[in-house]
């Protein structure tokens, strides 16, 4: 199961983990980020720097209180940086409130530390190692087995802090399960690697810790005081700071010749690996981080990155409380590890087909490779590789991607046979296309020299700045043009602009005319007819009424004379 996850809903083509990852072990696809599991160092840079909360990271907390419900003997190995970044006042209030938990105890990992110390310290006395590079951070171990294998003998072959302690209290408490507690995310990987046995059961951030106290209702201030399995750590509890293990070392006395330097940050641990593998250092004893300032810094601390100064005195005072000697050490555990060669085998393209993925996004000389890095790739050419090995898309290059947009904006602004003019809320003409020139006989220059009201009536305009609302579909005239127009007018809030859109129709309403009228001519002639026909129909009528009549005194008449006759 991956360690870091990511909610796709959130994640999409910003590159910022791109950008920050040391090491570039993130695929973009379809706009979105997936960790490569097989190359990250699990450093946790995306996790803190991600815009959108997109990483997520998986958690053990179900795991470790399977453990709890169960009722096995669980016992916590907190790292020393907890007194920093749980603001603790009384330790032994907190050893009480993680006992509320239900663990059987809680001992600080620095006890293993003490062992670690101890075996830089012999190394050093062997004398055998050209430099003697600390070995208790799993991301910068990382780092060299994958990417800088060259160097892998100046690691030295010692177990971290955390595996040490769980040897010590497997020991101690036969049938244990040990889960550890820190701000580092790459102890979750470190846990696992086949070369510890097991010794972790699980790992827990200070995140988690937190989320269990929050849920269970847990108070550190309210806890009743217990005590930690192992007694005083002394200065061992420095590990967590800058120069912690080296602070220990002094301690030890008889440095010889060894001298001491310490390295903190990813871009510094990064250049301290090219340091090593040029050969610009030997015979030192060189403590390093990946996280800046030390463990304090760490990406699951649960603090803001500017608490880290607060946290770092903190953990200073802790440590020197009681630090007048070093712990004697009464246990006996395996401390070696062998590192090795990790480094995952990625083909590389060549000469011709990196110039030919360059060539896609407009890229066709070394004077068009504008190394910005706003892909997320220090250089045009990193990123050309990346695309070859699919990790990285074409359109991630926001200067091509900028350019064609422009270039599809202008063409469709150029090349649209409506009249399109953009004013700013100054009424300036800031936009002008060629139907525009065409119509407004005037060229583009001399168009966004000018304000609105010098060609046309700038009133829908002003309206549309002062109401904040868009004019659709209105029928305009610019007469002094000889155009009729359909004004459509976008107020754009987002840059205060006005967009307007005047389709030409000049000819539509001559039609319209003609056929109007056509149609009155026609109406015309119609009742014309009509009233011809009207005419014709009454004197028709009057004739016909005036037979009628005579007809029907003629044959009255005849009626008559017939009536009259048979009567006499």
């Amino acid at each position: 199961m991956s360690i870091i996850g990511l909610k796709k809903a959130n994640c999409k083509n910003c590159y910022r983990c791109v950008k920050v990852c040391p090491v570039k072990s993130i695929r973009v696809a379809d706009g979105q980020a997936t960790i490569i599991e097989r190359s990250c160092i699990l450093c946790g840079t995306c996790l803190e720097r991600c815009p959108q909360n997109a990483k997520t990271l998986i958690s053990h907390l179900d795991t470790v209180q399977s453990f709890l419900d169960a009722g096995d003997q669980v016992i916590l190995s907190i790292a020393p940086s907890y007194y920093g970044c749980f603001h603790v006042a009384d330790a032994q209030k907190f050893a009480g409130a993680v006992k509320a938990l239900g663990f059987f105890g809680v001992s600080e990992t620095s006890e293993g530390a003490a062992y670690v110390s101890a075996e830089y310290h012999k190394l050093m006395q062997e004398n055998k190692m050209k430099n003697i590079v600390t070995t208790c951070c799993p991301s910068f171990n990382s780092l060299v087995e994958m990417y800088h294998p060259s160097i892998v003998d100046q690691l030295a072959p010692v177990v971290s802090p955390m595996i040490a302690h769980a040897r010590l209290l497997k020991q101690r408490f036969p049938g244990a399960r040990v889960v550890f507690c820190g701000p580092c995310i790459a102890k979750i990987a470190e846990a696992e690697d086949v070369r510890h046995n097991n010794e972790v059961d699980a790992v827990l951030t200070f995140e988690d810790l937190i989320a269990m106290f929050r849920t269970s209702g847990v108070s550190i201030e309210t806890a009743e005081p217990a005590s930690f399995l192992n007694g005083s750590s002394k200065i061992l509890r420095m590990y967590p700071i800058s120069e912690g293990i080296l602070a220990s070392l002094r301690q030890l006395g008889d440095a010889g010749s060894w001298k001491f330097l310490s390295v903190s940050g990813k871009a510094e641990c990064k250049d301290l690996c090219l340091a090593l593998e040029e050969g610009r250092l030997e015979h030192c004893v060189i403590e390093v981080n990946m996280c800046r300032d030390g463990c304090v810094n760490g990406p699951a601390s649960g603090e803001s990155e500017h608490e880290r100064f607060a946290s770092t005195v903190r953990v200073h005072s802790y440590a020197h409380e009681d630090c007048e000697e070093y712990p004697v050490l009464r246990d006996s555990v395996p401390m070696h590890k062998q590192f090795l060669d990790r480094s995952p085998k990625e083909e590389i393209p060549d000469e011709e087909t990196i110039r030919a993925i360059l060539a896609k996004i407009g890229k066709t000389g070394p004077e068009d490779e504008l190394n910005c890095g706003s892909c997320g790739y220090p250089t045009c050419r990193e990123k050309a590789i990346a695309v070859f090995q699919g990790k990285a898309e074409l359109e991630m290059c926001v200067p091509y991607m900028k350019e064609r947009a422009e270039s599809f904006a202008n063409c469709l602004l150029a090349e649209t046979p409506n009249i399109t003019i953009m004013v700013d809320e100054d009424l300036n003409i800031v936009e002008f296309n060629r139907a525009a020139e065409a119509a407004f006989h005037i060229t583009r220059a001399d168009a966004v020299q000018k304000c609105i009201y010098e060609l046309m009536d700038p009133g829908d305009f002003e309206f549309v700045f002062t109401s904040h609302q868009s004019i659709s579909d209105k029928k305009v005239s610019l007469k002094e043009y000889g155009i009729a127009a359909e004004e459509n007018i976008v107020y754009v809030e987002k840059n205060n602009i006005a967009i307007g859109i005047f389709r030409d129709i000049t000819k539509e309403e001559k039609e319209l005319k003609n056929k109007y009228k056509l149609r009155a001519e026609t109406m015309e002639m119609a009742q014309k007819v009509i009233d011809k026909q009207m005419v014709a129909a009454q004197q028709i009528a009057s004739l016909l009424g005036e037979t009628t009549a005579e007809t029907k005194v003629t044959l009255t008449k005849l009626k008559n004379m017939v009536v009259f006759d048979e009567e006499t």
